[in-house]
């Protein structure tokens, strides 16, 4: 994404924004990606409208080509929602003087569910005659909402994707809540998804936010010409509203998920489910997770993690809902690669069972919301023989494209030289091609038990030895946490010494 494109998203905002003082945030917020949304789904409908009239130019007579163009079952095969004239954004604008917009917008939302219930059934919130909203108002964001420009059908995707983005950072910062948990870097989720080399299958992700993995994995279906029936989508989400962006994003793409919205820590929708794929992007370092709760609960089979700190939980989850011969990738904050106790305990019993086949270091400022490193983990259940109890290692901190002061991104080029270091890796070719100083290294079992059971990249690729690589602002949470978790035991056990002192007739 160009400069200039977050600048206009930065605009677009700071103009909507005006607004939101006259209604409560998490009100405005349905209001606002509502119109996003069904501007968009209008613009993709369009693009659909104008292709499928083009191809059918010579066969049709000038008085059917209308009747072919409003042909809803060419429109689904082809991936797109079918959008009744009164839920057009050319409908909508045109009325959008009208005293009555809210109902016309409401209406709009209906149609839409009656049309796709499968896909948008309770999806868009019909929120528009209920709020404290002025038709003026509402006016004012549809033509502020007309000026995006999708440009053609492939960018147009990225666009609204970005927008969409970029508007749930700014609402969740609104509301005091951590932005960018429910949306993954596209190129991230292109990366892994390519390094899974998704195809055919199952492919399941606990902590989908607005779904960016399914999308990318159907847009590689996609390009290799495979039918993208053949891929079945599971997801969870805990946050509702974000549930219903899943929907949403699927539904602009012709797709179908069984989406479900629930917390997975303690109510796993899909307990029995076994994937081949799993693919995700946790919140980092998540506390209270509710560590207490899990004492018996088959998922933690390699210890339970401190709640504190979720991280090795969430990691947990994903190798429990693998198929035997499946295969996971999914982003980690860069602590968990090091960190000691007990979650260096359980990554030390998942690295001892062979699970773990590749980690990837990535460059700071990957997230457009939040600025916190990361690192991807890829896992699998079963290795080929010539990758039993060996690990890739890549290092690509320096590997990156600024696209402005505050985020950076993997090029394609980028992501060719990764994916190829797996490629090579998986066909069994020898460490000697594999392994390049500074950037990949093939490491085994042995090597990493040698070095703590510590899955930095750079203690293995020949880079400089860091002494610790997780952030200082991560470091500061996690001791800050672990500090107000010792005072409370230690007030615990004040307490109880009183008790002992005053049962002896003492006074303290």
């Amino acid at each position: 994404m160009k400069e200039k494109d977050i600048s206009f998203e930065d605009k677009l905002w700071k103009a909507a924004d005006k607004l939101r003082k006259k209604v409560e945030v998490h009100e405005y917020k349905y209001v606002v990606l509502g119109l996003i949304f069904l501007r968009y789904l209008s613009f993709a409908f369009e693009e659909k409208k104008k292709e499928i009239l083009e191809k059918n130019a010579k066969d049709y007579p000038e008085e059917l080509k209308f009747h072919v163009s409003e042909d809803m079952d060419l429109y689904l095969a082809n991936g797109t929602l079918y959008v009744p004239e009164p839920a057009r954004w050319d409908y909508i604008k045109k009325h959008a003087n009208q005293p009555n917009i809210g109902e016309i917008l409401d209406k709009a939302v209906e149609i839409l569910e009656n049309t796709h219930p499968r896909q948008l059934k309770d999806v868009i919130p019909k929120v528009y005659t209920k709020i404290n909203l002025d038709p003026h108002d509402l006016a004012y964001l549809i033509d502020l909402f007309s000026s995006i420009d999708f440009g053609d059908d492939h960018r147009g995707k990225d666009i609204f994707g970005r927008i969409y983005e970029y508007f749930l950072g700014k609402f969740t910062e609104a509301e005091g809540k951590k932005g960018g948990e429910f949306y993954t870097p596209r190129c991230l989720t292109r990366l892994i998804v390519e390094v899974l080399d998704v195809k055919e299958g199952r492919i399941f992700d606990p902590a989908c936010g607005s779904g960016g993995f399914f999308v990318s994995a159907l847009e590689k279906l996609e390009r290799e010409e495979i039918d993208l029936f053949k891929l079945s989508i599971y997801g969870q989400e805990s946050k509702e509203f974000v549930w219903k962006m899943c929907k949403m994003n699927l539904a602009i793409r012709g797709a179908e998920g069984d989406i479900r919205w629930g917390d997975s820590y303690h109510d796993d929708k899909f307990f029995d489910l076994r994937a081949d794929y799993v693919v995700s992007n946790p919140p980092f370092n998540d506390s209270g997770w509710g560590a207490d709760r899990a004492k018996n609960d088959p998922r933690f089979k390699y210890g339970i993690p401190p709640d504190n700190n979720a991280n090795f939980a969430w990691i947990q989850h994903y190798i429990f809902h693998l198929a035997p011969n499946g295969k996971a990738g999914f982003v980690m904050a860069n602590g968990a690669l090091s960190v000691g106790g007990i979650e260096g305990e359980i990554r030390r019993r998942i690295i001892e069972d062979d699970l773990v086949y590749g980690i990837i270091v990535t460059p700071p400022k990957m997230f457009y919301t939040v600025s916190l490193p990361a690192s991807l983990w890829f896992l699998r259940k079963s290795k080929p023989e010539y990758m039993k109890s060996k690990v890739l290692f890549v290092y690509a901190k320096n590997m990156f494209k600024p696209i402005s002061r505050r985020q950076v991104v993997f090029t394609d080029e980028h992501i060719a030289k990764i994916v190829e270091k797996f490629r090579m890796f998986e066909r069994g070719e020898s460490e000697e091609k594999i392994n390049e100083v500074g950037f990949a290294k093939v490491a085994t079992i042995e090597e990493i038990a040698k070095n703590g059971y510590v899955l930095t990249p750079g203690r293995y690729v020949g880079i400089k030895l860091e002494e610790d690589e997780t952030p200082f602002e991560e470091k500061m949470k996690i001791y800050s946490k672990e500090l107000l978790e010792l005072l409370e035991e230690e007030k615990e056990l004040m307490k109880k010494v009183k008790e002992v002192f005053k049962a002896l007739g003492w006074e303290v």
